[in-house]
């Protein structure tokens, strides 16, 4: 028996040690690794701060739970050695044969394990204590117990983890120990006035429960702070019966379980158990009653009849503490008539063409289709989505869609060879470009950016067009070997290259080629003859992926978009700082209550260089971060001023102000109480089933301005009705970016919302029968985005719509549809159907070609004409003089027929 012992304790110590080498090796191997990487790309302060930041909690947190655990495991330990089990359940297990160290070895390696268990809970919160450690001033106060906001966004939570931490930890222990007593003999409850246990045993538990006691006291303090994070009352945050009802009762029990602590330290010297009882009994029948049916008797009796009275200092609460946390207070609303578009004349037509010119008609989610099919150009190619933009170019201000041609995820079948994934096939290959409302032939987009190597019809190039970094395809590549790696292919040839970015980790030594083989499961590595003394590796390219790596601290929600400039391709990466901890704030789908766009972030697509922008200067939490990682967060004034023009106030950040805004717009709390003025976003038709409308940018002028701006926008429609209730907009160009506008539309009349204008077209017998038609011809019709565009003071409405032909998945752009919410014109072209809208276009004079003054051709006067009407033409002749010197053509055409009109009626 002790040879088979024996046998078994050292193959048990050997997959022991074998397991801890493994992990050992699993744990390092990754932190070389990131740190290999966060080193090369300049962040290696972020990788330091970052895992000392764990070690030291976790080693912390060890030292403190083995503190605790290990006294309390040695007396049991010692216990058990000694102890006559008699006919407990625990004589069944002979503990008698086992010797006093292998007992003591056991239960002390049992209490390691709860050690471990609770380090790692510090371990794994390392930002929770870095933000109290760093924390920071918001400024401003909550309005029930008067503590700057920045305590409860950065001291809390760590204080929290702390007393919930170790409170789980000491009701474990603790319980584990009675129960082993209780089955081991030594606790005997012979009736229920009469309990037996020695002395030793009843301090030990004495002692837990006095210890647990405390800090469940502790714990009924923070309670207090919870009551801010109330979501089941009338608003979010703490309301009438929070603070009348339940924080009296948080009081007198967490006062209770101080004085039971007390009771139980008392049982080290006087046996009171009866007195330790009763405590116990009324404080659990007092935290009971009080904070589980109390509440809701006070709910019922006394808040019910008179909700709105008592609760509307609450609701202010909510309100104003809301508006602050998702930044609702700093936008600027104001009216908008919202005239009938019929009135709109040619002269307004005219004076916003701009605007006209980019409404985009091409849908992204079709786009995407029309790219695949006619630029991908070959297998290993592949683009993933299509991003809006726009830019300056030889042909005005544009909008642009554009779409990166990356590797694609998966090699030709012929082509899956390791040396193509690894080493040859290693990047993508430039980019494509159109506008955004003009069509090439056939009814496809013009392309000004397209083909392989890239040719533009524009003037913006694409100087160094391949993509090592992008949206996709995070496989592992090694690159500057001595296998040349595909540039682009030439006709039947293909054109190589070698990669001359900075970044990228060395892996010529035998070392890191392990590490890497190991790391990433690929022997390869290790065996290949191609790597030389300048070969790299490329790991974690992903944008998203690279940026999380570097700043896990930030929340990233929206996809990156490429961005052209100076000839050279970049990623610009939207993030977030958000917290689940401010106050009175209502939270945005259950993960956050605040939010801030304090981060732009810029990859380099070539070289992979990243770089962090700060967006948000005045952003507390963003603070703290840059004061733990200093030098890590640059200016927004030092990002390229190229860049810059491509920065675009992001859609999550609009759609969670959006979303809280249909409600908090309502600062009167008898009207928020009420719900009397509840908003959503609109709904659309797409693809024959109704979805949400999503927000889109388009290039437009704000009332007022006279500036061509590059907005994010979203119609808002009333709670259940289809009908427009108001517009929201975000500017993305500086230096007015980030001002979002909020645009109430008159509530005496109606205004058509996405909805009523979709079943209006559905309604037009004409358009429906041409639709129809189309459909049964072996084409599938498909409409796209419906588009609200604000000109001045009134709307228009767009909408393409694209036929698909059977067998062949490439959109065509075949009509376009424009409302103005009365009159509906389906028209080859979106200048067609306005036309059709608001009559024929008045006849261009084109202007001269010499910049000097050109005058108004001479007029034919009859010689009978009297006065007056020579008055009359004078005047016309002088404005249509004017209008030409202006360059005002359409202005100069309409006083031009006038003139012709007034003299055909005097002849």
């Amino acid at each position: 028996m002790n040879r088979n012992f024996s046998s078994s304790k050292t193959f048990f110590s050997i997959i022991f040690l074998i397991f801890g080498a493994l992990l050992i090796l699993g744990i390092s191997s990754d932190w070389i690794v990131e740190w290999l990487w966060l080193d090369d790309l300049g962040y290696e302060q972020v990788f330091w701060t970052i895992r000392t930041t764990q070690v030291l909690l976790f080693i912390g947190a060890l030292i403190v739970a083995l503190a605790y655990v290990l006294p309390n495991m040695n007396a049991l330990a010692k216990r058990f050695a000694t102890m006559n089990f008699g006919n407990s359940p625990l004589s069944q297990l002979n503990l008698h044969l086992i010797s006093t160290k292998k007992i003591r070895t056991v239960f002390l390696g049992i209490g390691a394990v709860f050690s471990l268990f609770f380090s790692l809970a510090f371990f794994m919160r390392w930002d929770t204590y870095l933000k109290f450690h760093w924390d920071e001033v918001f400024g401003q106060l909550d309005p029930i117990f008067g503590n700057d906001i920045g305590f409860y966004m950065f001291r809390l939570p760590f204080i929290e983890l702390i007393q919930n931490s170790l409170t789980s930890l000491v009701f474990f222990v603790t319980i584990i120990t009675i129960i082993l007593y209780v089955y081991s003999g030594a606790i005997s409850i012979r009736s229920k006035n009469n309990i037996s246990l020695p002395d030793k045993v009843k301090k030990q538990i004495g002692l837990n429960l006095g210890l647990w006691f405390l800090l469940l006291s502790w714990g009924y303090y923070l309670e207090r702070y919870n009551l801010l994070y109330n979501a089941s009352g009338t608003v979010y945050g703490a309301n009438y019966v929070d603070i009348n009802v339940k924080l009296p009762v948080l009081w007198i029990v967490c006062i209770l379980c101080l004085i039971l602590a007390l009771l139980s330290f008392y049982q080290l010297y006087k046996n009171r158990l009866k007195w330790l009882l009763t405590a116990a009994v009324s404080t659990l029948l007092i935290g009971g009653i009080g904070l589980n049916v109390l509440p809701g008797l006070v709910q019922s009796f006394t808040v019910n009849p008179s909700e709105l009275q008592l609760e509307t200092p609450y609701i202010e609460n909510s309100i104003e503490q809301t508006r602050k946390a998702y930044a609702l207070d700093k936008m600027k609303v104001q009216p908008y008539s919202a005239q009938p578009a019929e009135e709109m004349t040619w002269e307004t037509i005219d004076k916003n063409e701009e605007t006209i010119e980019n409404i985009r008609l091409w849908d992204p989610r079709l786009l995407i289709q029309t790219y695949r099919q006619l630029q991908e150009i070959r297998l290993y190619y592949q683009f993933y989505n299509v991003d809006v933009d726009r830019y300056h170019t030889n042909e005005g201000y544009l909008q642009m869609m554009v779409a990166a041609r990356e590797l694609s995820e998966e090699m030709p079948e012929q082509s899956d060879t390791w040396v193509n994934r690894r080493l040859q096939y290693t990047h993508g290959y430039g980019m494509v470009m159109s506008p955004v409302a003009q069509e090439g032939s056939q009814g496809d987009p013009r392309m000004v950016i397209k083909d392989i190597p890239p040719t533009s019809e524009i003037d913006l190039q694409v100087e160094e067009p391949a993509l090592y970094f992008g949206e996709h395809n995070s496989d592992y590549k090694i690159v500057d070997t001595d296998i040349r790696e595909l540039d682009y292919p030439r006709g039947d040839k293909n054109v190589y290259t070698n990669y001359q970015g900075s970044t990228g980790v060395s892996i010529n030594s035998l070392f890191e080629q392990l590490l890497f083989s190991w790391q990433f499961g690929d022997i390869n590595i290790l065996l290949t003859d191609y790597i030389n003394q300048d070969s790299k590796i490329l790991y974690w390219k992903r944008i998203e992926e690279r940026v999380k790596r570097i700043a896990p601290f930030l929340r990233l929600a929206d996809d990156p978009y490429l961005v052209l400039n100076e000839g050279k391709l970049y990623w610009i990466q939207d993030a977030y700082t958000t917290s689940p901890d401010y106050p009175y704030s209502a939270p945005f789908n259950n993960e956050y209550n605040y939010i801030r766009n304090s981060v732009k972030v810029v990859v380099d697509a070539y070289n992979g260089t990243t770089n962090f922008y700060v967006s948000d200067e005045d952003d507390p939490v963003l603070d703290v971060y840059r004061d733990i990682f200093p030098g890590m967060f640059q200016s927004l004034d030092e990002m390229p001023g190229g860049l810059r023009s491509h920065l675009r106030y992001p859609i999550h950040m609009f759609e969670a102000q959006m979303d809280k805004y249909n409600k908090y717009h309502m600062t009167d709390p008898q009207v928020f109480y009420n719900n009397e003025d509840l908003w959503t976003r609109p709904n659309e038709t797409y693809g024959g089933r109704s979805i949400k409308m999503e927000p889109y940018y388009v290039l437009t002028k704000l009332p007022g301005q006279e500036e061509l701006q590059y907005l994010l926008i979203s119609p808002l429609t009333p709670n259940n009705r289809d009908n427009m209730i108001g517009w929201m907009a975000a500017n993305s160009d500086f230096p007015n970016y980030g001002e979002v506008s909020v645009f109430e539309l008159p509530k005496d009349r109606l205004i058509l919302g996405p909805a009523q204008i979709e079943a209006r077209i559905d309604q037009d017998t004409e358009i429906s029968r041409q639709l129809a038609l189309w459909d049964q011809r072996g084409s599938r019709v498909i409409r796209g985005n419906l588009m609200i565009i604000p000109i001045e003071d009134s709307f228009i409405y767009v909408e393409p719509v694209f036929l698909i032909a059977e067998g062949v998945d490439i959109p065509q752009l075949q009509r376009v549809i424009a409302t103005s919410g009365e009159k509906i014109a389906m028209q080859p072209t979106l200048w067609q159907s306005i036309e059709a809208l608001h009559g024929k276009r008045s006849q261009r004079i084109a202007a001269p070609s010499d910049t000097a003054a050109a005058a108004v051709p001479p007029v034919n006067v009859p010689a009978d004409a009297s006065n007056t009407e020579l008055s009359q033409l004078r005047g016309l002749w002088e404005e249509a003089n004017d209008a030409m010197q202006d360059g005002n053509w359409s202005l100069f055409g309409e006083k031009m027929n006038e003139i012709e009109e007034l003299l055909n009626s005097e002849q």
